[in-house]
């Protein structure tokens, strides 16, 4: 912030003589307003050892009527420029003083000492994404899109965008707070329990015997058990969500992209398109009904937070 002091001109207008002497000294300083614009400072100086009366002011929200300045006070009043000025800005002061001198004088800050350093850029708050996964309590806040500003998660769950300085939100505030995310509470599906797949009987054929040569029984080889693979996935809003599980079955090989999958857990999809493969995992297994299976997963937007940022009250 840089302050600058004016070099300001007065003018006293009043009776000659010695009433011209009763004056008052008005100067100013003007810096960078913190969010945007120009604060001025206006330092008024009585020059008598008599009390003054304002008796009429050019700027009557900064310098009142009926203010008084004690025997040599000097007082100081503010006020906020929004707004650059095109042509220079004047504080003119009347007063009347206890002995019934009368004088006006004027100070003036130029256009020039308003730098544009202090101009403020409005832009529109973002739209924060907010991500609601199955389960309940784990509603919130997705990333926030970049722009002129900083954001904070606070602890109640709810998120805080900062302007950066230069910068203001169209509602004219530095910064807005966006309150915690709802959470839906919607449970994760349930895959249903399969019963274990029906072993059939091993049938041990009869042995033949003809007299009167005694033959030895033929032992064929075991039957292959039979095995049901399963897979399945689970496609919500966004990519994060997207999981898919194969069942855990004895004898079942699971692959996908050529790697062979862990069994009975809930696995990341990591690309849109996934396929799995089921392969026997030798001989003594036989698998029947499907054996690939050919998942995409969509990605649509999950819901995004409104809009129009709550009033914090300042």
């Amino acid at each position: 912030m840089v302050t600058l002091v004016l070099a300001v001109g007065f003018a006293v207008v009043g009776v000659a003589g010695a009433a011209s002497a009763h004056h008052n000294t008005i100067t100013g300083t003007v810096t960078c307003k913190t969010g945007g614009g120009w604060a001025v400072t206006w330092r008024v100086t009585n020059s008598e050892r008599i009390t003054e009366t304002i008796t009429a002011s050019s700027r009557p929200a900064v310098v009142p009527v009926g203010t008084q300045l004690t025997a040599r006070q000097t007082r100081t009043f503010t006020e906020t420029v929004t707004t650059k000025p095109t042509s220079a800005l004047e504080l003119v002061l009347s007063g009347r003083w206890a002995n019934g001198n009368r004088a006006t004088n004027k100070g003036s800050i130029p256009v020039a000492d308003f730098t544009d350093d202090c101009v403020v850029t409005t832009v529109a708050p973002p739209t924060v994404p907010v991500v609601d996964d199955c389960g309940p309590g784990n509603a919130h806040f997705g990333t926030v899109p970049s722009g002129p500003w900083t954001s904070t998660t606070n602890s109640d769950g709810s998120l805080t965008v900062t302007a950066n300085p230069g910068h203001q939100f169209t509602n004219g505030q530095t910064s807005v707070t966006y309150p915690a995310p709802v959470d839906s509470n919607q449970p994760c599906p349930t895959p249903p329990v399969e019963p274990p797949p029906v072993q059939p009987p091993v049938v041990t054929p009869p042995v033949v015997q003809t007299p009167p040569v005694v033959q030895t029984p033929e032992v064929l080889p075991a039957q292959a058990q039979v095995v049901r693979a399963q897979a399945r996935k689970i496609d919500k809003c966004g990519t994060r969500s997207d999981l898919f599980k194969v069942a855990k079955r004895s004898g079942v090989v699971y692959t996908s992209r050529g790697k062979v999958l862990e069994q009975g857990v809930w696995l990341k999809a990591r690309h849109r398109s996934v396929t799995v493969r089921a392969e026997a995992a030798d001989a003594g297994y036989a698998l029947r009904g499907k054996q690939v299976w050919r998942m995409t997963f969509s990605t649509r937007p999950c819901a995004k937070a409104p809009e129009v940022a709550p009033d914090t009250g300042s």
